[in-house]
């Protein structure tokens, strides 16, 4: 009775079996395992029946009598039975196993299964004295290795069947196109699309290199697979360490060859962290990062006003040490930098001074909410939005009103307030459009129209052009409102005197009512803001109120002048010319005249001097308009001044009470700059002046001739050192600097506009 044994692969490591090197056999075991096979996998060799040499077989039981294996061949369909002696099974090892696993996994269609199964061979292909690191180190190694492998050709085969697909779907077409020219697309479309292609291509390249090297070190030498990888890297990173490779033409061939690859895979890495960087400096100048501040200033827009603004509020932040101006203008953050550094880099005087003051410019659309959130809108103290200069009045206005409405929509985001916002608005007209979409929320200054109003004074009233300019402006003292609980039920005579560093000028009352030099009797009420003149809002306190006066002095009534009829001519043309003849017309007497000097057509003109809202003509009260068409740059014009209209009536300088010569704003429509205007301005003024001269010279002594100073309006502050060449004295209006210091006083605190 023949007795057999059913084997099983736990069984054949017992000592006991003929097979006494049963080590050798795990490798054919896991691969069982792992395919299903339930049986031990054992390689045929030596016996008789050359057809069976080198075949794979099923062990299925042991005859201890014969002392036989009783086994089924692998590929045998029929299930046909051998007998094998011991002798006839190979020791099995990791290439037998690999073998086997290819075959049968090829067979059984499981190529996903396979990938697994020779990561557990090359696992398993230690030897019983190798250290557990050496066994884990082979492990890692072969992972990686056949997991880069896998992703590798799963991409290039799934971009392989792409482009044949797609280049096979064109044939036939009027432009066939190629295998080559949809690789190039492919490829194109990689690097335009995805920041990260360059490094993935160096990766695959590297990995591509270090792989096939060190699967020809390990063939072609004794080194293990991961003692291959490692030489293999070595030889990319260091070219000189293929010097000491192992002798053997096959062995130096491949070093040289991995050693040349990373020589080229260096140098375009070297590039692409070059082009990498590059990019990113560049991307940093062109100020598209992210602004990280809080309670600092935004200046939306950048205009002829910016240095001057960005000046006041350096001198608001004196005081506090410095602070952070951001500017989000639609320009080139360098050349925004070069205007800072050319500002800073003038002569002592004029030069700009940000008294410890940070200035961060960023390149964007500050009508895109995305790039007010980039400069931390939000998290702001203040926002001062610019009207763009390139634009025509009306439309300058529109795109105001939408700036307002995109940082209203952001009003209330993650729970933030929009800061307080000041508005720069062109025409007077306008302004109401920003109550409409937006109440109480943005403080309007309309440019033009303050500087109309403050030139229409300064020219009926010499010298006060000084006094507005020292005050608007945080340079020496300025206006600032406070609450002072303890001054309640207090007249305003009183608290006249409970400042020692500050002089109290007007009162702003709970309900929002100025009252600038109120009556003596005025009681200040709970909630009601003094309105103070000091040198900041720091240095001033109330004192307790123990003073004493010698004596009681009753103020004299004011004395109302009466009016007398005037003459004042206008030398160039402003935008808002009607806005300022009305203004005009409601401070002088009957009867006066004003006359109109400039280049622009009569026709034209009254076409511009209508209501600019409802295109009537313009009515007035009190002026006499006179017409005169003429260049003010020209001696002779200047010298007869004849009316295109009542009659050719004349006029010489000497005969007007007043003289304003404004900026002209056809020169500014032309393409002329601030600078250049000024030129116009302070050529007119030296014309001016001369005949002036030689008309009280013609007179001689005896002949007293009336004094005129006229008034120019000056839009750069750096033509200020030309004015005592003219001896223009104080009769100028810095229109750019004073709308630049209301509009940074306002910012620092709204109350100031009311």
């Amino acid at each position: 009775m023949v007795i057999m044994t059913t084997v099983e692969p736990e069984n054949l490591e017992d000592p006991s079996r003929v097979l006494q090197d049963t080590s050798s056999l795990w490798p054919m075991r896991t691969v069982a395992a792992l395919l299903g096979v339930k049986r031990t996998i054992v390689k045929i060799e030596g016996t008789n029946r050359h057809e069976l040499n080198d075949n794979f077989a099923h062990v299925q039981a042991y005859d201890p009598v014969k002392g036989r294996y009783s086994a089924i061949l692998l590929d045998n369909t029929e299930d046909e039975i051998i007998y094998l002696p011991p002798t006839s099974i190979k020791q099995i090892n990791i290439l037998d196993a690999t073998s086997f696993a290819i075959s049968y996994a090829w067979q059984a269609q499981s190529l996903d299964k396979l990938y697994i199964i020779l990561i557990v061979l090359l696992a398993i292909s230690w030897r019983k004295q190798d250290i557990i690191i050496h066994r884990m180190s082979e492990i890692v190694t072969v992972t990686v290795l056949l997991l880069g492998v896998s992703f590798i050709g799963r991409f290039l085969l799934s971009e392989y069947n792409l482009v044949k697909e797609k280049a096979e779907s064109m044939v036939g077409t009027r432009n066939p196109i190629s295998t080559v020219e949809m690789i190039e697309y492919r490829v194109e479309h990689y690097f335009s699309t995805s920041q990260w292609a360059k490094v993935a291509l160096l990766l695959t390249f590297t990995f591509i290199l270090i792989s096939m090297g060190a699967v020809a070190l390990a063939f072609c030498g004794d080194d293990s697979i991961s003692g291959a990888v490692w030489l293999a890297w070595t030889f990319v990173a260091d070219p000189g360490t293929h010097a000491d490779a192992p002798e053997g033409f096959l062995v130096r061939f491949v070093s040289f060859s991995i050693t040349l690859g990373g020589m080229l895979i260096f140098a375009l890495m070297i590039g692409i962290i070059s082009d990498y960087i590059g990019n990113k400096i560049d991307e940093l100048k062109k100020g598209k990062s992210r602004v990280i501040e809080s309670d600092h200033s935004v200046m939306l827009g950048w205009t002829d006003k910016s240095i001057a603004i960005i000046q006041q509020i350096s001198l608001a932040n004196e005081s506090e040490g410095g602070g952070t101006i951001v500017v989000l203008a639609d320009a080139p953050k360098e050349d925004l930098e070069e205007h800072l550094a050319s500002a800073m880099s003038q002569e002592r005087g004029s030069a700009l001074e940000l008294m410890g003051t940070n200035v961060v410019f960023r390149s964007g659309n500050p009508l895109e909410e995305s790039e007010l959130q980039r400069v931390s809108v939000l998290t702001a103290r203040s926002v001062i939005v610019l009207s763009p200069e390139s634009l025509s009045p009306d439309e300058a206005d529109a795109n105001q009103v939408r700036q307002v409405m995109a940082l209203k929509a952001l009003d209330g985001v993650n729970g933030n307030e929009c800061p307080p916002v000041v508005v720069e608005v062109q025409d007077v007209d306008n302004s109401e459009l920003f109550t409409l979409v937006a109440p109480d929320f943005a403080e309007v200054i309309v440019a033009h129209d303050l500087i109309g109003r403050f030139m229409l004074e300064c020219a009926r009233y010499p010298g006060l052009a000084c006094v507005l300019e020292s005050m608007m402006g945080f340079e020496g003292s300025e206006f600032y409102f406070e609450e002072w609980p303890e001054l309640k039920g207090k007249s305003f005579l009183d608290i006249t005197c409970r400042f020692d560093d500050a002089v109290p000028i007007g009162i702003k009352s709970n309900s929002g009512e100025v009252f600038i030099n109120p009556k003596n009797d005025h009681i200040i009420q709970e909630g009601d803001k003094i309105l103070v003149l000091a040198e900041d809002n720091d240095t001033y306190e109330v004192n307790d109120g123990s003073y004493e006066t010698n004596k009681k002095i009753e103020s004299p009534p004011a004395a109302e002048d009466a009016k007398q009829v005037e003459k004042i001519m206008f030398l160039g043309w402003r935008r808002d010319m009607a806005d300022l003849i009305t203004q005009l017309d409601g401070y002088v007497a009957k009867g006066s005249e004003l006359w109109l000097f400039n280049t622009v057509p009569v026709e034209e003109r009254n076409e511009l001097l209508k209501d600019q809202g409802h295109k009537s003509e313009l009515k007035l009260d009190n002026l006499l308009v006179y017409n005169v068409v003429g260049n003010p740059l020209i001696r002779r014009d200047l010298s007869r001044i004849v009316s295109v209209d009542h009659d050719g009536e004349t006029v010489s300088l000497d005969e007007v009470d007043s003289i304003l010569i404004l900026a002209d704003s056809v020169s500014i429509e032309n393409g002329a700059t601030v600078m250049s205007c000024d030129s116009r301005s302070l050529s007119t003024l030296d014309i001016q002046k001369r005949l002036y001269d030689e008309k009280k010279e013609a007179l001689g002594s005896s002949t007293s001739i009336k004094p005129v100073s006229p008034i120019t309006e000056i839009l750069d502050s750096r033509t200020r050192s030309l004015l005592d060449v003219v001896s223009c004295g104080s009769a100028y209006v810095m229109s750019n600097q004073i709308i630049s210091s209301v509009i940074a006083q306002v910012s620092e605190d709204r109350d100031i506009n009311a």
